[in-house]
């Protein structure tokens, strides 16, 4: 993954510079990973500017949308969670929510909600499209995930791609002012019989995204755009 420092960001990655199975490179300057927006200075968003971002892709519910982007920056708002309290009061209760032990149930049950953000990637204009929720944890480690898997990465390298945001936490917490429940979610993932490492690769593992393309009925040009990453990368065999 390269290295990025925008001024506002402590836990923002391009996904670039991943292993695929193939053993060629994810394309940089493609896909941003992020948390919330509302510290970015002017300089980070003219290092975002020169890196390529044209889209900025809030995952977040609207309850919790926040500060603006620069005009020249389109932004796109899709709640990735969906008002759906039959199903989020379980993993809410037990505090799955905020791990992947939630992702493939999301997929399963929710799938309008996944579909509406691939769409969304798939029609945006050209350049760099930085998605983003509030921690930039795991509503955007899921969208992560399903963008890695569509061009066949390798678990070890998705892993390190997702653990990212524990390295990352300290600095999270002292640019934004609050905890990020480290030690909590470590806690919860445990009660589970899960490390943070094993839960996403379960997930990872076992995310079939062919199958969930064909369930959500998703169209032709999206599937391309995603399983290409917008024409920049070779599709995966099979």
């Amino acid at each position: 993954m390269p290295d990025l420092t925008v001024a506002g960001l402590a836990n923002v990655r391009d996904l670039g510079g991943l292993r695929r199975c193939d053993g060629s490179l994810t394309p940089s300057r493609v896909f941003l990973r992020a948390e919330l927006l509302d510290r970015v200075t002017p300089a980070g968003w003219e290092f975002l500017a020169g890196y390529g971002v044209r889209t900025v892709l809030d995952l977040r519910r609207p309850d919790e949308h926040s500060g603006e982007v620069p005009g020249d920056v389109r932004s796109v708002r899709i709640d990735l969670d969906g008002a759906d309290p039959e199903f989020w009061e379980p993993f809410e209760a037990d505090g799955r929510w905020g791990t992947p032990l939630y992702y493939a149930d999301h997929l399963a049950r929710l799938p309008d909600r996944l579909a509406a953000v691939l769409r969304a990637i798939a029609s945006a204009g050209d350049g760099a499209i930085l998605f983003h929720c509030g921690a930039g944890w795991d509503r955007t480690g899921l969208i992560a995930a399903v963008l890695l898997r569509a061009i066949d990465v390798t678990e070890d390298a998705a892993a390190a791609d997702y653990l990212a945001s524990f390295d990352n936490a300290e600095a999270m917490a002292t640019l934004h002012g609050r905890s990020f429940d480290v030690d909590a979610r470590h806690a919860i993932l445990a009660r589970f019989g899960h490390t943070a490492e094993s839960a996403f690769r379960d997930a990872y593992r076992n995310l079939d995204l062919d199958a969930w393309f064909s369930r959500a009925r998703i169209d032709d040009a999206t599937r391309v755009a995603v399983t290409t990453w917008r024409g920049t990368a070779d599709r995966a065999p099979g």
